[in-house]
């Protein structure tokens, strides 16, 4: 055997201590709960020693809290220095308390809430310590050459100004690319090119119709047998009542069909732009650092990788930042009109979102002094977002018969109760959705689940660090010694989760905290800033808490990416091809078929391939919701083939033929009954 070289032996522990972070990220992972309905993660308590494998996880854990232990044992005299130098133990013990907090997601038993927070937080701590003592067994050899790697791709440690640059800069040029590669592997692997969440199912729909040049649809012949969530149906048209900005972006890529290429382009884009405001704001090492940890952040990439209208939103409120950026550095309006037109972008496409920009932007705007006339950026940014705001107005009046009324208030009031979406407090706040809104009504302790929710799960996602990804983040507030744009990026934190407080819904489990997406630049920047808050003299220490980040962050695609991949999103929601495959399989081209299940996952599933047109040759895809239902649908496509599907709830799998080809008008066998025959499809005789 050739003996090791003294360098590989001094790399050693460093390679035993990463080996070790990933077998404790990914034996935790085996103990949790998430799965693909709409839920929240939990760990499962009541069986954590019912599997083997799980039996196999938890004695991992138990190694790696050992040897964590061992390894820290010479360290807590280091430990405790760098804390009587830069933090005070008070501060200290607020950022544990707040991170053990937003370890788990709570639960309707107190109790069960305290035993996962002590699990979920002790994992936490364990992780912790395991990267101390990584970062800590970096050979000199090695923190040199992590030294010189960082220089050349983040720049210099020694520049503690922004140096605007140019948008294409190499760095943030690599990372954009990784993030449309990923993006773009998940979206066809993972999402299979398919809307999941019901909000992407009528997105997609809207698009399409927005590629035809239609603003609605005809009623379909048999409304109940058509029903898509988040429709609105009256006498004479049939649409979909959410805000026109996304599915109007979304349509250029229906109008090309590939719609799941939009996502992806536009989160490697928000990379970009990221980069150019932060450059703006930071000194260029933070800058590239911060961009280097969004492309990494699963937050991005699975939000990039679906129909969703986040990633849309941060890429306009992005363009709107730079473009106040450029104005307060160079006095000139023309930035703000741009930024201005992207801000009310933003606002046709997520208002309440629009109205956080507006806030964030509009003050920051005011730094900006004009060359002729000191409150023309801000003037011209308001003008701005006034003209393309204004621009769902005419659309509003087209569906509603108001200019400023707008259709989901519309829909909400008919299909749920009046002024139920609204914002604000009080009773009458909700839709009724028990298992994501426990209490009824809007008010204070509303804000404080939904925010701690949200906080969680941010802390999940962000970058699905085994030790909570908020961290860093909550150092830089309690450290002493923040730079400038700290603060910058800790006002739209603070903007967007406070305006969303007045909502009565924290978006759900489905992409982590998303009402609270447009933070996660500012949560990447304040990461990148936190590496020089807990080591703030450049050197040897900087350098090993970056390298613990990097440790972090390549566990986190190694575990974390694809367990999530495989465990939430494939199949997410239960909608996965199974309908397309079972048609073109048993050859139901031109046929009418009726698929039996619940609306969602199951009708859902099959509806996304109908055509525009329900009258059209092609396949019909109808929902056999009741035995009414089936019959009007019977009458309405009198010449077609029929096809009786079961839905994967039905089936507990995939979509399966239950009957077919049957002539046309015909029953499933199962449902024919002489004395109801007649009187259903109005034959005398069905045999």
């Amino acid at each position: 055997m050739t003996p090791l070289s003294p360098t590989e032996r001094s790399t050693q522990p460093l390679v035993t201590w990463f080996i070790l972070l990933i077998a404790g990220q990914a034996a935790s992972l085996l103990l949790i709960r998430a799965g693909r309905i709409v839920s929240y993660q939990h760990y499962e308590l009541a069986a954590l020693w019912a599997t083997g494998s799980r039996r196999i996880a938890l004695v991992i854990l138990a190694l790696q809290a050992i040897a964590v232990l061992y390894g820290l044992w010479h360290a807590w005299s280091d430990l405790a220095e760098w804390r009587r130098q830069h933090v005070s133990l008070p501060k200290l013990v607020l950022v544990l308390g707040v991170l053990g907090i937003v370890s788990a997601a709570p639960s309707l038993s107190p109790r069960m809430y305290v035993e996962e927070l002590v699990l979920a937080f002790g994992v936490q701590l364990i992780a912790l310590g395991n990267v101390v003592c990584l970062a800590r067994s970096a050979p000199d050899c090695l923190l040199a050459r992590w030294q010189g790697l960082c220089d050349r791709w983040l720049g210099s440690d020694a520049d503690n100004e922004p140096v605007p640059g140019r948008f294409l800069d190499r760095t943030a040029l690599i990372a954009a690319l990784w993030t449309l590669a990923v993006t773009l592997v998940l979206v066809i692997v993972v999402y299979q090119r398919i809307p999941h969440v019901p909000d992407e199912i009528v997105y997609m729909l809207q698009a399409r119709y927005f590629a035809a040049g239609q603003i609605a649809l005809p009623p379909p012949p048999v409304p109940p047998a058509f029903d898509v969530d988040l429709m609105y149906l009256d006498e004479v048209r049939w649409f979909s009542p959410v805000p026109p900005g996304w599915p109007a972006l979304l349509a250029i890529g229906a109008a090309a069909r590939i719609p799941w290429i939009v996502d992806p382009l536009l989160a490697a884009l928000a990379v970009l732009l990221a980069h150019a405001v932060l450059r703006e704001i930071y000194p260029p090492r933070v800058a590239r650092g911060a961009t280097v940890l969004l492309a990494a952040s699963p937050w991005l990439l699975f939000l990039g990788m679906s129909f969703m209208t986040h990633v849309a939103t941060l890429v306009f409120s992005l363009a709107a930042a730079l473009g106040v950026a450029k104005a307060r550095r160079t006095g000139s309006w023309l930035p703000t009109v741009l930024g201005g037109l992207a801000v009310g972008v933003v606002s046709l496409i997520r208002p309440l979102e629009g109205l956080a920009v507006a806030l964030v932007l509009g003050f920051w705007s005011l730094g900006a002094r004009g060359h002729r006339f000191r409150l023309a950026p801000s003037v011209t940014l308001v003008v701005g977002t006034i003209v393309a705001a204004a621009l769902v107005r005419p659309y509003n009046a087209a569906l509603t018969g108001s200019a400023s009324r707008f259709p989901i208030m519309m829909y909400v009031n008919k299909y749920y109760a009046a002024g139920g979406n609204d914002l604000g407090f009080g009773a009458n706040r909700g839709l009724g959705w028990g298992a994501l809104d426990p209490f009824p009504g809007h008010g204070a302790r509303d804000v404080a689940v939904n925010a701690l929710l949200n906080t969680f799960t941010i802390n999940v996602e962000l970058f699905g660090w085994a030790t909570g990804s908020l961290g860093i983040v909550l150092a830089v507030v309690a450290l002493k010694g923040k730079l400038r744009g700290d603060w910058w990026m800790l006002v739209p934190i603070f903007v967007v989760a406070g305006i969303h407080s007045f909502y009565w819904f924290s978006g759900g489990p489905d992409f982590a905290g998303r009402y609270w997406f447009l933070t996660v630049v500012p949560l990447c920047a304040l990461t990148a800033s936190g590496i020089r808050r807990l080591a703030p003299d450049a050197g040897p220490v900087r350098e090993r808490v970056s390298l613990g980040v990097a440790a972090l962050s390549v566990a986190a695609v190694l575990c974390f990416m694809p367990w999530r991949s495989v465990d939430k999103y494939w199949h997410f929601r239960r909608i996965e091809p199974g309908m397309a495959r079972l048609a073109e399989a048993k050859g139901m081209s031109g046929g009418l078929v009726l698929v039996r299940g619940p609306r969602h996952p199951d009708y859902h599933g099959a509806a996304i391939y109908n055509s525009l047109d329900l009258r059209a040759p092609s396949t019909v895809f109808a929902w056999d919701r009741n035995r009414e239902a089936r019959a009007a649908v019977l009458r309405a496509y009198p010449n077609r083939l029929v096809w009786y599907v079961d839905g994967p709830t039905v089936t507990k799998g995939d979509y399966e033929l239950s009957a077919g080809p049957l002539p046309p008008g015909s029953l499933e066998p199962e449902h024919i009954a002489t004395d109801e025959w007649e009187r259903l499809t109005g034959r005398a005789d069905a045999r």
